[in-house]
């Protein structure tokens, strides 16, 4: 308040007192950069194009911005085709949040759609723009005409993308810090080799954010050596008389050559050489990061003094600097309590700063909702939810419970990972879904299609009530994976006869719609182990992993989430290098030797060997190159799964790796490049309609049962015959 009042009774005096030179640069550092952001459709996933099909198609495209933070110069580029081979009158619509902004008449009998809209920058408290997508095609303006019309189409780009831009000084939160995240984030360690507590918060952030759909890479903190690209750096005039940051105002590749000018790079921050955006914190780092500041902190006083003759200046360019460090880089560098987790500004960039297992914990989407401030400890978190549940709500899920508007087909989603709903040997066996549904005005038919990752599981007919109506589908244990898909399709039949197009009828989805749990008996293939990760895991190391963590993090990350791990309910160890590991639990193995391991793959550097269940050689084949092999074995009793990787280079594994059914899997940087069953002969699995093996095979039992109790009777009737003829006699 009394330098409110200051500035506005002497505004000379203000003047005269404002800092100028380096410590105005210091002051200054970082302040209204701008965070721009590229989103396209491929980015969250959809790497085919989106085709909309005549007469009428309807699509929603919900693309990410940072939760309530106003965004700037916002733009939606939309790249689509169409093909406009049937004639008739074609219309493509675009919304935004629900309000048309754009239509065309498409004429010609194929071209470019392509347009670009500027978006509003209201922040958006869901955290997503919404595109909405619209095709119309009418052959003839008579409503009794067959409007069939296979060649009008409109086809969306996977480079359709969102641009925009924020200041990243509006975000205060973890929420928002985490919703802000960029496709791509930075995982950042104190240095390439770290301690095992850094390596276990590293993996388990990076699998958090491979299970949202990101793709992250690891960096190591910048040190002294490190080669870095000064293209686009822009160093403030006034630092340049500081030879640290003199040295990286030269362009071009540059090699650090000292402590002071790794911390300058950290000081500018660039947004196309550092930019970190979830830090593991942790001794290494901030013993660099202190000495590398302290360095830059002896330059500062130093050209201070040297280029002015005035000690108050110099003075205040050192308070500058220690004021910059306190505000920017006091997040990064103070210890962390255990379970803390910050938020951190850099210049022009944010970053979430995490240091062990419940900061990284509290970061996931079941408890994102309460990260509402810049700084949370984590005392006690529950590792265990749903383990002792019979059922799950699907709005838990991600299928939130709303209504439809089914014009001739609409489509409703929930996704999740198997260790999410399992837990002490159960697993998903029904799929409950509550529907409420409006009748056609003409009696039409109406259905739902339930589909788990792809699979058909149930279908059935709508009643024309508009009543509350049950569909239940079983599960077959050969449709789940590590992370599922409950996909279901409502089609309504299109109105009979000369009726005017219909504006669609609503269906909804009620919040009573659940996932059934039941306990099942665990093969030793993939599925049956993500159902064991779900209680709980040891994910097992070489120690030459926590070595090199930009290479081994992500590594480790997509093959726990492939396996279904559930992070906070693993614990991590590390095998040392040359001794061979009895684990106790249910594991995942990485590239170390096991005790008294028994499986049907064998992997010695280039040479595979494969044998069935009865221990028939399958293949034997040696030369192998770029592939590794993930399976299910035994170790010292404990069953889990083990990767290795053929000849000295690893592929990388992509994050979308799922492991299919079955307990051997080959793969490649592509995914799964050959897959194994080799618990069934033939690779043909029982059928799993939910009825037990009693019931389903009741001639089995039944006939000889009957049979014997036939036998019985038999006997009883004869033994009474004998017994009343003794009498008589």
């Amino acid at each position: 308040m009394a330098a409110t009042l200051t500035d506005a009774t002497a505004p000379t005096d203000a003047t005269a007192a404002a800092p100028t030179g380096v410590a105005a640069a210091f002051a200054q550092l970082g302040n209204g950069r701008m965070v721009i952001r590229n989103v396209s459709l491929a980015n969250l996933g959809m790497h085919d194009p989106v085709v909309l099909q005549a007469p009428d198609a309807r699509q929603e495209l919900y693309l990410p911005v940072p939760v309530n933070v106003p965004i700037s110069n916002a733009t939606f580029q939309f790249d689509g085709t169409y093909l406009h081979a049937d004639g008739g009158r074609t219309t493509m619509l675009l919304s935004l949040d629900g309000a048309p902004v754009l239509a065309r008449a498409l004429t010609q009998q194929q071209g470019d759609a392509a347009a670009t809209i500027g978006v509003d920058g209201t922040a958006r408290p869901s955290g997503f723009v919404r595109v909405g997508l619209g095709w119309s095609s009418v052959i003839n303006d008579n409503v009794c005409a067959d409007q069939t019309a296979i060649g009008n189409v409109l086809r969306v780009g996977p480079t359709s993308r969102l641009t925009y831009s924020f200041d990243p000084a509006a975000i205060n939160d973890l929420r928002t810090a985490w919703s802000a995240l960029p496709p791509t984030p930075v995982v950042m360690t104190g240095a390439r080799g770290v301690a095992a507590p850094a390596f276990d918060a590293g993996w388990r952030a990076e699998a958090q954010l491979q299970r949202e759909g990101k793709t992250p890479v690891t960096r190591a903190w910048p040190v002294a050596g490190d080669s870095v690209d000064l293209s686009g750096v822009d160093v403030p005039d006034a630092l340049r008389a500081i030879p640290a940051f003199a040295a990286l105002a030269a362009g071009g590749l540059h090699k650090l050559a000292n402590p002071a000018e790794a911390g300058a790079w950290v000081a500018l921050a660039p947004h196309g050489g550092f930019a970190p955006d979830v830090i593991i914190a942790d001794d290494r780092l901030r013993d660099a990061l202190k000495t590398e500041l302290d360095a830059l902190r002896t330059q500062v006083d130093a050209a201070a003094r040297g280029s002015s003759s005035s000690t108050t200046a110099a003075t205040a360019a050192t308070a500058a600097f220690d004021a910059w460090r306190a505000r920017s880089i006091g997040p990064i560098a103070e210890p962390l309590a255990a379970g803390e987790v910050r938020v951190a500004h850099l210049a022009g960039q944010v970053a979430i700063v995490v240091g062990d297992n419940d900061g990284v914990a509290v970061l996931a989407r079941a408890w994102r909702a309460i990260d509402v401030s810049d700084r949370l400890v984590v005392h006690q978190i529950d590792r265990t939810q749903n383990a002792d549940v019979d059922a799950i709500s699907l709005s838990a899920l991600g299928g939130q419970p709303r209504t439809l508007n089914v014009l001739g087909r609409a489509t409703w989603d929930a996704n999740f990972d198997l260790g999410a709903v399992s837990g002490n040997g159960k697993l998903p066996s029904a799929i409950v879904l509550d529907i409420s549904a409006m009748p056609t005005l003409h009696g039409g038919v109406q259905t739902a299609a339930i589909y788990f990752n792809d699979v058909l599981i149930g279908a059935q007919t709508l009643n024309t009530t508009g009543k509350p109506q049950r569909i239940t589908a079983h599960v077959p244990h050969y449709a789940l994976a590590p992370g599922n898909l409950l996909h279901v399709v409502f089609e309504r039949q299109p109105e009979g006869g000369c009726q005017a197009r219909s504006e669609g009828q609503p269906i909804a989805v009620l919040p009573t719609s659940n996932l059934q749990l039941d306990k099942a008996d665990l093969d030793d293939n993939f599925t049956g182990m993500a159902a064991r990760f779900a209680t709980s895991a040891t994910l097992i190391v070489p120690s030459a992993y926590l070595d090199d963590t930009t290479l081994s993090l992500a590594r480790v990350a997509r093959l726990a989430n492939a396996a279904g791990i559930v992070p906070s309910r693993t614990t991590l160890s590390v095998a040392p290098k040359g001794e061979a590991v009895a684990p106790k639990d249910p594991f995942l193995a990485a590239d170390v030797a096991l005790k008294s391991e028994t499986s049907h793959a064998m992997l010695s550097q280039d040479r595979l060997t494969l044998t069935d269940a009865s221990g028939k050689m399958l293949a034997d084949v040696s030369g192998l190159k770029n592939l590794a092999l993930i399976d299910v074995v035994r170790a010292d009793g404990a069953p889990g799964i083990v990767y290795r990787a053929t000849g000295e280079t690893a592929p990388v594994l992509p994050a979308s790796l799922q492991l299919t059914p079955g307990d051997v899997a080959l793969v490649d940087a592509g995914g799964v490049a050959k897959r194994f069953d080799t618990l069934h002969p033939g690779e043909v699995l029982q059928p799993d309609n939910g009825v037990s093996w009693f019931v389903q095979n009741w001639w089995r039992w039944g006939i000889p049962a009957a049979l014997v109790a036939l036998f019985l009777v038999l006997l009883l009737v004869a033994s009474i015959a004998r017994r009343r003829h003794r009498d008589k006699t």
